[in-house]
């Protein structure tokens, strides 16, 4: 089996495995935000496929969506929807506001792409090819190691923008059903399974929203990136991806520094979400070690394990918001 196959097959379990966890947890918000970041992953990646010409996908996936030379591996929609669950879940941790819990949903998500990239373009042929870009190990701005810097700040666009607009429902939903139980009157058993139903059809709805509102935002803040860029020599996706990221991390660190009273790592632990994490980077590790990118990039190496260990770290925390 080769490492593009064997990726594929990884994503497919740990996907399982989270589906599964939504429905035994009976979290259907997360549900819908699974639907929603998907769907907005199919569309913008047979989109961009299609249209853009910038880059195409590898014919050797199981499972292959679109024709020639626009396919798109199936399982990577539902990584899309599965990388932003697994983000926003973390990210609730550590930040209230939902602004900031969707930027560090993009940075978590984006962090482990500064690795898995890398990787994967060299891995078996490339699990895609970047048209006319050469598979160098330099970083400049241009791209890193080979990978063009607007696509990581992509990742900064599309992932926060499903999940703030979640949030904000989310917040609507919580509010409006506050005031529906002060104002509540006894209700039959069918109207009540009436109202079950309007709820679910509302939500599938919103979800659907949420990902077409995903796409058109990720559209015109990646077409204006490319303008930018264009005018710029690609400087403009560099510096404003790395301002961006040290900003988010900086307010992460400030996060975990100022509520360092309450953390702990007793308790019960969410170990779906710890291996979700830990299958991602630990593939990412081995192919970068395999591909000896590790051993001849020691700065990028220390990056990379301290991505890993920390996500993985703050997967373990608990945050007891009533202490202190």
């Amino acid at each position: 089996m080769n490492w593009i196959n064997a990726f594929e097959l990884i994503c497919y379990v740990i996907t399982f495995f989270l589906l599964a966890d939504i429905v035994k947890r009976k979290n259907w918000q997360e549900l819908y935000l699974f639907f929603s970041a998907a769907l907005a992953g199919f569309m913008l990646e047979l989109l961009a496929v299609r249209l853009t010409w910038i880059y195409h996908y590898s014919e050797k996936y199981y499972f292959i969506i679109g024709t020639v030379p626009y396919q798109f591996p199936f399982f990577g929609g539902l990584m899309w929807g599965g990388v932003t669950v697994c983000a926003l879940r973390l990210s609730k941790k550590f930040a209230a506001d939902p602004f900031k819990r969707a930027l560090l949903t993009g940075w978590l998500v984006v962090s482990m792409d500064l690795l898995l990239d890398v990787a994967a373009i060299r891995l078996d042929g490339g699990f895609w090819i970047w048209e006319g870009r050469p598979i160098t190990l330099e970083i400049n701005h241009h791209m890193l190691m080979s990978v063009i810097w607007v696509n990581f700040l992509g990742y900064l666009f599309e992932t926060p923008a499903i999940a703030y607009f979640t949030l904000k429902y989310q917040e609507k939903q919580e509010k409006s059903a506050r005031l529906q139980k002060a104002d509540e009157k006894p209700v039959s058993d069918q109207k009540r399974r009436a109202q079950s139903v309007s709820s679910v059809s509302r939500n599938l709805l919103a979800a659907l929203l949420i990902g077409l509102a995903g796409v058109a935002f990720v559209a015109v803040a990646s077409s204006l990136a490319l303008l930018l860029d264009g005018i710029s020599d690609e400087w403009f996706s560099c510096l404003s991806f790395i301002l961006i990221w040290i900003l988010i991390l900086v307010d992460l660190l400030s996060q975990l520094y100022h509520k360092r009273e309450k953390i702990s790592f007793r308790g019960k632990k969410d170990w779906v979400l710890f291996s979700f994490w830990a299958a991602l980077y630990g593939y990412c590790l081995a192919a970068l070690w395999k591909l000896e990118i590790l051993q001849s990039r020691p700065l990028y190496a220390l990056l990379s394990i301290l991505l890993a260990t920390g996500t993985l770290t703050l997967c373990l925390m608990k945050v007891d918001e009533e202490k202190g």
